[in-house]
């Protein structure tokens, strides 16, 4: 039996991704690891835990802009998607607005990301659609899927913590519940911006392999 070299290409492309998600999901352990034992601050609003997720969400928001600026035709779907992470990583940074301008400042510049997203997509429904429709249609999203349900959904219901304080009863400490929670939002946001960048990329690489002129969104 013989192999091709495209499916010997396709099998070394899992085999390099297993490896590259199983580091992804063990960086948050060390990342927190590091909070908790050596710098021991508690995973608090200064940790290196809150730093990595800001970063994160700043290259996660990069990634969209990037492929934005080049495929016009998914520009107004992406300001939404761009929009959503921007106004996630304007949250992450409430300390700085609440120590630079006053305490719960950050819900402003976040209305004003989220609306002028909104606005901006709304006004043409159609192309928003059809980018929506491209955006869900490449083989990056399930892995980015996962990543947002892990975030919105995973991180705050096991991170909850009434659900800790009845499974340590007297012996509950707060920060293995922000252990848990931030622990796990980590990882979701490198997963999210792994998708993220994936997704960049396949774009990019679809619009060398297209004839000039086209747009990888708008086939």
């Amino acid at each position: 039996m013989s192999y091709s070299p495209n499916r010997n290409k396709v099998i070394l492309q899992s085999i390099v991704q297993f490896f590259v998600l199983a580091v992804l999901v063990s960086l948050p352990i060390l990342i927190v690891r590091t909070d908790v034992l050596i710098l021991k601050n508690g995973l608090s609003e200064r940790s290196l835990t809150e730093y990595s997720e800001q970063i994160l969400l700043a290259a996660t928001v990069c990634c969209y802009l990037f492929v934005a600026y080049g495929q016009p035709a998914c520009r107004r779907f992406l300001a939404l998607v761009s929009g959503f992470f921007s106004v996630l990583l304007i949250r992450e940074l409430d300390l700085f607005f609440d120590e630079a301008v006053a305490h719960g400042f950050w819900v402003y510049p976040a209305t004003f990301v989220a609306a002028s997203a909104l606005i901006y997509a709304l006004s043409d429904r159609e192309a928003t659609m059809k980018g929506f429709n491209a955006f869900v249609s490449n083989r990056e999203f399930p892995l980015l899927s996962f990543g947002l349900v892990l975030l919105l959904v995973f991180s705050r219901l096991f991170g909850m913590g009434s659900l800790w304080q009845d499974a340590l009863g007297d012996g509950y400490v707060r920060v293995v519940k922000n252990m848990v929670e931030e622990g796990t939002e980590l990882m979701a946001y490198f997963i999210i911006l792994y998708s993220s960048a994936r997704y960049a990329f396949s774009i990019r690489r679809a619009q060398r392999e297209l004839p000039q002129g086209a747009r990888p969104c708008e086939q």
